[in-house]
């Protein structure tokens, strides 16, 4: 059982590079392949998981149908066994999807429910992430005083995590406020 549960997982991982590489069919075979596994063994976090990095896949071939359909079954999946990190990483890709189909509200409210189980299980890196990502909706609905106060507030994460995306958010977060400030930049 437990040589099933490491095939099923590496072969997971090896979907991952696949993925890197932008070769999604690839990447879905062996997302295939590990799903069957982690069933086959009854292997619940690994199912809720690798349904999210098929969601995943589906995501970036901007396939929405099918990428919320698994990101929507691995919710279940992960609520079902209280597996709260991959269920906040669930929640932020299903806002992606929302996001990709101009439905800001929904969005916003996957993302909030994302943030309050980072919040609680203190996972700071994926707290930079979603309260980024809330500030990119509020950008794009072009309400700059809560894009400026969100991706600060991301900013300040990012820093002090030491995170390698500190340096984009910076000037993303400078761009908001040129923008909001008409050129300006207002002095705290």
């Amino acid at each position: 059982m437990e040589n099933k549960k490491e095939e099923g997982q590496t072969i997971n991982n090896i979907s991952q590079v696949y993925h890197s590489q932008g070769d999604y069919d690839t990447a879905l075979q062996y997302l295939e392949q590990s799903l069957s596994i982690r069933q086959e063994i009854g292997d619940k976090k690994g199912e809720g998981q690798t349904m999210n990095n098929i969601g995943q896949i589906y995501n970036a071939k901007n396939d929405y149908i099918n990428a919320l359909s698994y990101f929507e079954q691995s919710l279940i999946i992960v609520r079902e066994i209280k597996d709260k990190q991959t269920e906040g990483t669930v929640l932020n890709n299903i806002a992606s999807i929302y996001h990709a189909n101009k439905k800001i509200s929904n969005a916003l409210e996957y993302l909030k429910q994302a943030l309050t189980i980072h919040l609680e299980i203190g996972t700071k890196m994926e707290q930079a992430v979603i309260i980024w990502n809330i500030g990119r909706m509020y950008e794009d609905q072009n309400n700059l005083n809560k894009a400026e106060e969100w991706m600060s507030h991301a900013v300040q994460l990012l820093e002090a995590i030491s995170h390698p995306f500190l340096e984009k958010g910076h000037n993303a977060l400078e761009h908001v406020r040129a923008k909001l400030y008409g050129g300006r930049i207002k002095l705290s």
